[in-house]
């Protein structure tokens, strides 16, 4: 997960629309995959909140974890109001793993490998390196749409709680089955918090459906 560059949730669905639109080619029966979703437009409003951004990139830093599915884990229990358990985190691994590491970190560890190069100061190396930018952050939209499609499948015959202690539930568990006992855990009550207020943030007016 980088700094997403939208400052602008209008922006930011129609850079989901090109996106649908472009990845919808291919054999004609193949599932098309539904990038600009809820989840999407949860993690757009949530993770542009003071703080946010930066709690999630030191747990990511910290524990080396997939802030996607940290999001997806907050956004089911804001969306859902359910607890996840044992099982259900597995599956979301599962599902997001793959990609996530066959795409994903590879074109992070090139962007954050590039920076402190001295052909940085290049104006046509800096263009390149935001190419692969945009391309990162596409694919972390491939891999959000990935998450919802099984969204239904996670959720069915899990118990409602409210959206808060579903939230708090979902990423203290989610953080901890990536921490070890010697890990240092950042805070991630920021992501928990703006989670919970996801209905009433401003930026989240614009977005939703």
């Amino acid at each position: 997960m980088r700094q997403w560059p939208w400052r602008n949730p209008i922006a930011a669905r129609t850079f989901g629309d090109k996106l649908c639109a472009r990845d919808a080619r291919g054999q004609r029966n193949a599932a098309v995959l539904r990038c600009d979703n809820p989840f999407w437009n949860f993690s757009l409003a949530v993770y542009a909140q003071p703080g946010v951004a930066a709690e999630c990139l030191a747990l990511q830093s910290a524990l080396n974890i997939d802030v996607n599915v940290l999001l997806f884990c907050a956004w089911l229990g804001a969306d859902r109001k359910i607890v996840l358990s044992a099982d259900r985190f597995a599956a979301i691994d599962a599902q997001a793993q793959g990609w996530h590491g066959t795409v994903v970190r590879p074109l992070r560890a090139v962007r954050q490998a590039m920076k402190p190069m001295p052909e940085i100061t290049d104006d046509t190396v800096k263009a390149l390196r935001k190419d692969i930018a945009a391309i990162e952050l596409r694919a972390e939209q491939i891999e959000q749409a990935m998450l919802f499609e099984v969204a239904g499948q996670i959720c069915a015959g899990t118990a409602a709680t409210s959206a808060e202690q579903a939230i708090t539930a979902n990423v203290t568990t989610f953080v901890q089955r990536n921490a070890t006992d010697t890990t240092e855990i950042p805070a991630a009550r920021l992501l928990i918090a703006a989670a919970t207020a996801y209905r009433s943030l401003p930026s989240s007016k614009t977005v939703e459906k």
